[in-house]
């Protein structure tokens, strides 16, 4: 830890990371504090991480399933009425079957007409990113790995490794059920990372109600979108949505949400 010497008394330490220069206390921040846990009665709180998951589970097929198909037939309808929304199955190992709901959309393979629109806009990214100032450099960096990304996903429709082994419907059902697992697995990433600490019960659940309700309702928008996307571009803008515009999202929103859930206060305060 960094000190100095007093210019008032040469034989008095003052450290600088506590106390200022002119005698105020500086507290230290707020991420760098050790929050204190649960102690006692209260540790019964961390039940409720597998009880929401389990709970999740319950509801997928009654609730949330028919949730998505409503969202999903609500922005079709918008974009374009004539797109429907099935019901893929999906046979999960009890002998059960999950009906996802997709948009009817299909895409097929770059045309030539594709290629050369997808050549212009990657030598426009590649510009903008070699000319952008110093003090942009975040976002000349993002450019340039959104340009590494389409070159690998458009190296699946090379002859080099063609056929491109994925379609639009099984693209949107896969991602969808990675969003409806990881809805389950949040509140037991929860009940490790934020149930332990000291808020109160009523936080922690109101915390988890909101990552699930966001969960709930950006998923099937998200992969609507996109499908919509894929079906307009080709599918050669299929893996750039996936790496950049997939489950990624979706976690960086739960980030989101996790620490806004540590700016409240806890008991201690």
């Amino acid at each position: 830890m960094s000190s100095t010497i007093s210019d008032q008394d040469p034989g008095v330490r003052r450290v600088i990371p506590i106390e200022g220069w002119r005698g105020g206390l500086i507290p230290a921040h707020r991420g760098l504090r050790i929050m204190p846990r649960e102690q006692g009665w209260r540790r019964p709180s961390l039940l409720m991480g597998p009880l929401f998951a389990l709970a999740v589970g319950l509801l997928a097929r009654p609730i949330i399933l028919p949730l998505w198909g409503a969202i999903e037939a609500f922005w079709c309808g918008q974009a374009a009425p004539v797109v429907k929304v099935i019901l893929v199955p999906y046979a999960l190992p009890w002998r059960a079957n999950l009906a996802i709901p997709v948009p009817d959309l299909a895409a097929t393979s770059p045309t030539r007409e594709a290629w050369m629109i997808c050549a212009a806009l990657l030598v426009v990214d590649l510009l903008m990113a070699l000319f952008l100032r110093r003090r942009h450099l975040p976002l000349a960096l993002a450019l340039f790995t959104l340009a590494v990304v389409f070159v690998v996903g458009a190296a699946a429709f090379t002859p080099l490794l063609t056929p491109f082994p994925y379609v639009l419907v099984g693209y949107i059902q896969s991602m969808l059920l990675m969003g409806l697992a990881l809805m389950v697995v949040t509140p037991l990433m929860f009940m490790a990372i934020y149930y332990p600490l000291d808020f109160s019960v009523t936080k922690k659940i109101a915390l988890t109600l909101v990552a699930l309700t966001w969960l709930a309702v950006a998923l099937p928008c998200q992969f609507c979108l996109q499908a919509f996307a894929v079906r307009s571009l080709g599918l050669v803008a299929l893996p750039t949505l996936f790496l950049l515009a997939g489950i990624l999202l979706d976690v960086m929103g739960l980030v989101a949400v996790y620490s806004w859930g540590m700016s409240w206060r806890s008991r201690y305060e």
